[in-house]
């Protein structure tokens, strides 16, 4: 089991990429906060199992880790949609056992949901997002659905609009290639509450 120093995740604290829970007993929690991060305009985030909040080490105790990944991966399976690969590792942090679980989401993914819901990470919270909300990340992160802005996934140059066709054997089609070999994507901005909701 690798060791991992406790003072870099301290200086870190919790932010919108990084959550501490205490234990596995707030799996569905940690999952649900994972959710709301993946969302986020960064698109990844990690959870800290066996940390408190405040940055204490506490550890798993006498959890059987083999056991606890197992079932941080199934439940994961079952409640996430679509699928999400989770990172899943075992470290020793000042002695004591912890589990990181982490994740990224696919560009071409607008949300995930966590038992049927949609959360987003704000800071360091969590929250539901509305219908319209869902409705507003789909068109915005949607490649044939959003106006621009556009950013090139190899170079970063940005494009307020792109109308990019290539020609082929099955005729025209649309496509998000850039010059440099790199691809278009939305350039998203983080999204907020909708007034009302």
């Amino acid at each position: 089991m690798a060791m991992i120093p406790i003072a870099e995740l301290r200086r870190l604290g919790e932010t919108q990429e990084l959550e501490f829970k205490r234990s596995l007993s707030l799996m569905k929690e940690g999952l649900t906060t994972l959710c709301g991060m993946v969302n986020a305009t960064a698109a990844k985030g990690t959870v800290v199992f066996g940390i408190d909040p405040s940055g204490d080490v506490v550890g798993l105790g006498d959890e059987n880790l083999d056991s606890a990944q197992r079932t941080l991966a199934q439940h994961g399976r079952q409640k996430l949609d679509p699928p999400l690969a989770l990172d899943i590792r075992a470290f020793l942090c000042e002695g004591k056992p912890i589990l990181i679980l982490s994740a990224q989401r696919s560009r071409a993914i607008p949300f995930h949901e966590y038992g049927g819901r949609a959360y987003i990470r704000e800071g360091s919270s969590t929250r539901q997002l509305s219908v319209l909300e869902k409705q507003s990340l789909s068109v915005l992160r949607n490649r044939d659905l959003h106006n621009g802005p556009w950013i090139c996934d190899q170079c970063g140059a940005y494009a307020g609009t792109i109308s990019c066709v290539e020609v082929t054997s099955a005729g025209p089609r649309k496509t998000y290639r850039h010059s440099c070999g790199g691809e278009w994507w939305p350039a998203t901005q983080p999204i907020s509450p909708i007034e009302g909701q």
